[in-house]
């Protein structure tokens, strides 16, 4: 064999083990953080029982699957699970719902938990949408049979404060309470066959709420609900804000706020989940995330490259990076935008970054970040964000092969107040972000309130260009 032929040998036999070698990395990450739910093998269920007790049998694959549990929630789960598992048939669907969701909620983690939209479409509704202001439930949208509350603030269900009825549920999700009150509560709140189901409504088909009209007047209202409907929009309560009619909404539901209403800057083109705008005349650049991922229409590649040049090129001193809507994604899409924020432009002087508990996920990355990156120039302003410091993600869904709930489970550990390399279900990625980021605790609060809405204000905003003007 000539020289060269052995070199072509050796430089091929070298590419297929780095080839061979990278393809079993990328399999072990995807096996690690992405693992698939085993297929269920059980024969068609003839009666109740019998789908509930194989139902029960394979969520205990979750037990495994779900990372976020500690030893001592994970035993309390499976005390529960040998609990329910002795009497199967006798759940209600929605009690049955209610059981499996109260055993995921011992995990006390964001990405683990019944999926409250699918959740709920499978569950009766009211035919009017709460939005959960800092100063309490408001009815934002209406069918017909609700018209007559649009606006109102509820106070209490069937007799019972609201805000204590939020607690009682709070028991079926876990993970950080602000979060829960956010994006979860009103899934709740609005079914009365799931408050029935936990024993705390006294109908599974109406509701009576105590509610204060705008006008001042209290009164109190029965309103029977809808049937549950697998095709209702996909929408989340942060939606409700807008007065944009939300995709597959039908006609007859009405919005608060007028069509046409000049909404603030963070609540406009609710379909557009990316925006930016220079304000010359303060030396402000705006920029607002409400993912971190593609979204339809919209490359999120396309928008952080934007961003980079808009910023390049306008020089301002100031960036306001609003986050207060968003829930998460692939956060690597905009983690070298977050960490070279203070230096895209030498006249960068400050970033205030808007939180809320929805600002959750990937969009909380963002924020650790920003603020490990920002030497010092990086202010956060709003509410708490909806997730902590040390969490657990990625991981997918299982579904039960009878009843078809869906359950997320995470399998990757995140931790922004220290580098997690080497601790148990690190996630891998988090190897090449290293931060120590003390709180994510906002260095200003500063509330939204239902007045704040009706009245198109955003004092979050307002407080940063107030700051930026001073600065």
């Amino acid at each position: 064999m000539t020289f060269a032929r052995r070199i072509a040998v050796a430089t091929g036999a070298a590419a297929l083990i780095l080839l061979l070698a990278g393809g079993a990395i990328v399999f072990a990450f995807f096996h690690t953080f992405y693992p698939s739910a085993p297929a269920s093998a059980y024969p068609p269920a003839q009666d109740a029982a019998t789908a509930q007790r194989q139902d029960l049998d394979y969520f205990r694959h979750y037990l495994d699957l779900n990372r976020s549990y500690t030893p001592q929630a994970r035993e309390q789960a499976e005390h529960l699970l040998e609990e329910y598992a002795a009497k199967p048939g006798s759940f209600s669907p929605a009690q049955f719902d209610l059981a499996i969701a109260r055993m995921v909620a011992l995990a006390d983690n964001g990405h683990s938990r019944v999926h409250p939209g699918p959740l709920s479409r499978r569950r009766n509704h009211l035919p009017c949408h709460l939005y959960r202001f800092d100063d309490g439930y408001r009815v934002l949208r209406t069918r017909p049979a609700c018209a007559e509350l649009l606006g109102a603030k509820v106070t209490a269900v069937d007799g019972r404060p609201i805000d204590e009825v939020a607690d009682r549920m709070y028991e079926y999700f876990g993970g950080p309470r602000n979060h829960y009150d956010q994006f979860a509560s009103v899934f709740f709140l609005e079914s009365p066959e799931l408050l029935q189901a936990a024993g705390v409504a006294s109908a599974a088909d109406r509701l009576n709420l105590h509610v204060v009209l705008r006008d001042g007047i209290e009164r109190d209202a029965t309103i029977v609900a809808e049937p549950a409907d697998a095709d209702a929009p996909r929408a989340y309560s942060d939606e409700y804000l807008s007065p944009q009619r939300i995709e597959k909404e039908p006609a007859d539901w009405a919005a608060l706020l007028a069509a046409d209403a000049p909404l603030p800057m963070f609540l406009r083109d609710y379909a557009n989940p990316f925006r930016s705008e220079y304000w010359a005349d303060k030396g402000v650049y705006y920029a607002q995330f409400r993912s971190n991922a593609d979204e339809p229409g919209h490359p999120i590649g396309d928008f952080v490259a934007r961003v980079k040049r808009e910023i390049s090129t306008d020089r301002p001193r100031v960036i306001v990076l609003d986050l207060r809507l968003d829930q998460g994604g692939n956060f690597t899409t905009t983690a070298s935008l977050m960490k070279n924020l203070t230096t895209l432009a030498n006249s960068v002087e400050h970033v205030y970054v808007l939180t809320s508990a929805w600002t959750f996920s990937a969009g909380n990355v963002s924020l650790a970040l920003a603020k490990e990156h920002g030497a010092g120039k990086v202010t956060v302003i709003g509410a708490p964000v909806g997730d902590r410091t040390r969490l657990w993600a990625e991981g997918g869904t299982l579904t039960l092969p009878n009843s078809k709930l869906a359950i997320g489970f995470a399998t990757g550990l995140h931790d922004y107040t220290r580098p997690c390399t080497g601790q148990p279900g690190c996630f891998w990625i988090m190897t090449f972000y290293p931060m120590q980021v003390a709180t994510l605790e906002p260095d200003i609060r500063v509330a939204y309130s239902f007045d704040d809405y009706v009245n198109l204000r955003d004092p979050v905003l307002d407080r940063a260009l107030e700051l930026a003007r001073a600065q």
